[in-house]
């Protein structure tokens, strides 16, 4: 398995959560910066173009890469190689994306509490 080239898709976004959801600790609920790119992998003598994304989780300083849709002829062992191999090729690119995009998309996340009954 190849990678031929990865091209990113639009500008980083950064996806805020509120303090509450951040102490919980859990890394799905953690503040992070996620860029989209399309990205041309050859597996066997076939070449494909597949859609993933690159997080960088603020808190605890890590990266992932997530592909959405299936991809033929992979399986959960060559996912893994992928995704290793996709976050080995786009990690610095990444990086320069953060830094040097002026413009910045945000998505906040707030708490959604229900007002208590005796509160009126």
């Amino acid at each position: 398995m190849k990678i031929s080239s990865i091209s990113f898709k639009e500008p980083p976004v950064y996806h805020d959560f509120p303090p509450l959801y951040e102490d919980l600790g859990l890394p799905e609920l953690s503040s992070f910066i996620q860029q989209r790119f399309e990205f041309t992998y050859t597996l066997g003598k076939v070449e494909r173009i597949g859609l993933g994304c690159i997080r960088f989780y603020k808190r605890q300083g890590n990266f992932e890469v997530h592909i959405p849709d299936k991809l033929p002829g992979v399986g959960p062992i060559k996912l893994r190689k992928l995704n290793s191999l996709l976050l080995e090729e786009a990690k610095t690119t990444f990086i320069e994306n953060i830094e040097s995009g002026p413009e910045k998309r945000k998505v906040y996340y707030s708490e959604f509490r229900r007002p208590r009954k005796d509160a009126e």
